[in-house]
């Protein structure tokens, strides 16, 4: 008999005497002369302890030779007692593991799943429960081409709820359904959505997304990510990530955010590089986003809908390994290797559930290798009616307990030796052990795991210990080269109880102005704030720095901040733009790119590409270079824009036209390059020598054409990035100063060609002019080139800039 399975219950009293004398003889106390009981009883009472207390000549019924003897037990009681906890409470991950490492050892009993309502499989599925009759969502849902809906039903459905292509579950065929799990979820949860995974999953789901009956997605699905590896941020900071914060909202939280971390001082930074997909992306809601009570009872009317917007252009943020971000049951979308997640906790309150699971995932993603991915908003929703002071009565773990949570995750480790899924129900049970949830939901992870197993999923590999003591290591397989970035989103509106005035944003772009030229007067029209300026919100402008000249940075805001709302500036020196741009009011993202004097400044917009912003095309412009804003509208955004200036040149006899035949980013340089290409992707060479020989009626020749604005339409981007990736590592100058026409033009021969034949179009647009030159800077662009000192310095850009803006001057 061990220690443990002796010791008394709740209800019962133990008397630990009874194991030294016999049922009838048990030990008892003897009065001294005045009246003490000198030997106390050993005993559990109540559940208490009580200890022996021993007085100097103390006489028990027996000899002292039993004393002795009781002397020397109950010493071994209370070290027994006391290793026994330790024990207990530093091998409890451990002992999980091997109980459930066994478990899993096994083979599953085999069980009968009724497959007869399995007619065939499906890839991608979405996953409802409801109570009410089909809303228009749900319907919505249902015509969305690719995708399968199974629908949840509960006992407050409708009995007959029926809808056009969606699958519906009642009560009595999730009985008929043989998972085990569904004897465990209770009936009024929405945990009963588990079992709609679970269908999905035994008719093949790959992909599957989660959403409620009021959400519905705007973009059709489409930008979710599904293929194996993407390009794009990570978040580098520590401990905590907002997404709201990193679409625009920077004075919002999501539910389950903690409360005590609202108002810290966030990280910008990001690293840019190849990744593996996401395994669980949640895309964000505009409209009545997820917030918690909090907010909406101190910042929302009561008798107003919200109407929250974040930015619909932001790249992705993928959040690492280290890092913890709530996510929640709506508008998220699992992958393959991440189904085993969708599992909703019982035992929480409905408000906690979603977000505690979302919790107990993230820490389990690490032992993959996966991360979690936010995306920009893709669903709107109209939040049904109800009680927020309920909602706070309910979401009371979530304001007192999610940071106790988050510090427990980051120190919780799995035992080295375990498989995924033993890995899965220790942390269930950990975290059942810390008061997070109970038992009931270990023994439902547990049944889950094995339905999972009998419908044929497979239980993702472990990753070699990324993630231990706090530290996060790479996964083999990560690429190294990182390229460093601090990502600005363009602040939206504050969902705000009081409005603000709306056109808060012109008077203060009027204020930079008059504060960047103080020796100047303004006189604004009464209509100048409310004409509607040219902006264009869907192209990224890509403001590249030969060097390290971050002083023009200001200027260049007041110029270009009304118009292009997504700017990113790239160049050398991280720590110098930093400190330059530290003073200004207004916060812009910056790429760390050495672009060599200039020679490769189209690796910039190679990686503003990869960023994954959701724009139609990438406008490049030199820093000392200034555009004709008020010519674009004429332009098509699904067409290439640059300079009509195009030098035919050739690789073969002499050409007078190669001025930099000689140096290291020559001739040599480009035939490297196009060796390289053709070992790479023979059919994508070939058709790309096709196109080039078609253009230049040459079997050798190519376009070189030197041009400090270039314009890319998002549909050619793969192409752009892939070539430009060749020479950029080969070294070749294919860039917007040296030689720019191979990497833009040659894309689309058809672009190639309207240029050819329409030089006009180019001309009016990029023709390059002098600075001194003021008197035509409304018709064309200028460079800066070396800017000179003064107050006359500024009068060409303001002149111009300024009239065009409804702005008369006084200089």
């Amino acid at each position: 008999m061990t220690l443990l399975s002796i010791l008394p219950t709740e209800n019962h009293s133990f008397n630990f005497l009874t194991l030294f004398g016999s049922p009838d003889k048990p030990w008892s106390p003897i009065s001294t002369a005045n009246g003490d009981n000198v030997c106390k009883a050993l005993s559990f009472d109540e559940g208490r302890f009580s200890v022996a207390r021993f007085y100097n000549g103390c006489r028990c019924h027996r000899s002292r030779r039993a004393m002795a003897k009781l002397r020397v037990v109950y010493i071994c009681i209370i070290v027994g007692v006391v290793l026994s906890f330790v024990y207990v409470n530093l091998m409890s991950n451990m002992n999980n593991a091997s109980k459930w490492h066994s478990f899993f050892e096994k083979k599953p009993a085999i069980r009968q799943f009724n497959s007869s309502s399995l007619e065939h499989t499906f890839d991608k599925w979405i996953v409802v429960t409801t109570i009410f009759s089909p809303t228009d969502d749900v319907k919505f849902l249902a015509k969305i081409p690719g995708w399968k809906v199974v629908v949840v039903g509960d006992r407050k459905t409708p009995r007959h709820w029926s809808s056009p292509n969606c699958i519906f579950l009642d009560l009595e065929t999730q009985q008929q359904l043989g998972f085990e799990s569904v004897a465990l979820l209770p009936t009024g949860s929405y945990a009963r959505k588990t079992i709609g995974y679970l269908y999905a999953i035994a008719r093949g789901a790959k992909v599957i997304y989660e959403t409620d009956d009021d959400n519905r997605p705007i973009d059709l699905l489409r930008n979710f990510i599904l293929q194996p590896q993407t390009s794009g941020i990570m978040f580098d900071g520590e401990h905590l990530f907002n997404p709201y914060r990193h679409f625009g909202q920077p004075t919002l939280w999501p539910r389950g955010y903690p409360l005590n971390a609202i108002g810290d001082n966030v990280s910008y930074n990001y690293i840019l590089q190849t990744w593996k997909t996401p395994s669980i992306q949640q895309g964000l809601v505009n409209g009545d986003p997820d917030m918690d009570a909090i907010f909406r009872l101190t910042r929302k009317k009561t008798l107003k809908m919200l109407n929250v917007t974040f930015d619909m252009r932001a790249p992705p943020g993928v959040v690492p390994a280290g890092v913890f971000s709530p996510f929640n049951s709506q508008n998220t979308l699992f992958l393959y290797d991440a189904l085993w997640a969708l599992l909703i906790p019982t035992t929480t309150t409905f408000r906690v559930c979603d977000i505690w699971r979302g919790y107990w995932a993230q820490r389990l993603l690490w032992e993959m290798g996966g991360t979690l991915g936010f995306l920009p908003p893709n669903a709107f929703q109209k939040r049904n009616s109800h009680s927020y002071l309920d909602d706070a009565v309910q979401e009371k773990d979530l304001y007192f307990e999610t940071t106790r949570l988050v510090l427990f995750l980051k120190q919780w480790n799995c035992h080295p030796k375990a498989n995924f899924f033993t890995c899965v129900l220790t942390l269930s049970q950990d975290m059942a052990n810390n008061n997070f949830w109970k038992q009931a939901d270990v023994l439902l992870t547990e049944t889950w795991l094995r339905d999972l197993q009998m419908v044929g999923y497979r239980e993702p590999e472990r990753v070699q210990a990324k993630y231990q003591n706090g530290s996060f290591y790479s996964p083999k397989g990560y690429s190294d080269r990182q390229t460093v970035v601090d990502f600005w989103p363009v602040e939206q509106k504050l969902p705000i109880a009081h409005t603000t005035d709306k056109y808060d944003s012109k008077w203060n772009h009027v204020r930079s102005i008059s504060s960047f030229c103080p020796e100047t007067s303004l006189k604004l029209p009464k209509y100048a704030l409310q004409q509607t300026s040219s902006t264009y919100s869907n192209i990224l402008l890509i403001i590249v720095f030969n060097f390290a000249h971050y002083e023009n940075v200001k200027l260049l805001e007041i110029i270009y901040s009304m118009h292009f709302p997504q700017r990113l500036y790239c160049g050398p020196g991280l720590s110098n733009f930093r400190h330059v741009t530290r003073p200004l009011k207004t916060h812009v993202t910056f790429i760390e790119v050495d672009i060599g004097k200039g020679y490769f400044g189209q690796v910039c917009m190679m990686k503003a590409m990869t960023m994954n912003y959701r724009v139609d095309g990438y406008l490049h412009v030199g820093d000392d270079t200034l555009m004709n804003i008020w010519n674009l509208n004429s332009l098509p955004v699904d067409a290439i824009w640059s300079s009509s200036l195009l030098v035919l040149l050739r690789t073969s006899g002499k050409s007078t036209n190669w001025y930099w035949t000689n140096s290291e980013f020559g001739k040599k340089a480009y035939l490297s390059s196009m060796s390289e290409f053709k070992q790479l992707d023979k059919a994508r060479y070939n058709a790309f020598k096709q196109t080039l020989n078609a253009n230049t009626k040459l079997s050798d020749g190519f376009y070189h054409q030197p041009s400090d604005i270039v314009y890319i339409p998002t549909r050619l981007k793969e192409h752009f990035i892939f070539i430009n990736r060749i020479f950029a590592v080969a070294r070749s100058p294919v860039g917007f100063r040296q030689g720019g026409a191979l990497a833009t033009y040659l894309l689309d021969c058809h672009d190639l060609k309207s240029r050819l034949e329409n030089r006009r179009f180019g001309s009016q647009v990029f023709t390059p002019a002098g600075f001194g030159r003021p008197l035509k800077i409304a018709e064309e662009p200028v460079e800066i080139g070396q800017r000179p000192a003064g107050r006359l310095a500024k009068m060409p850009f303001l002149a111009c800039f300024r009239s065009r803006a409804g702005v008369t001057t006084d200089i």
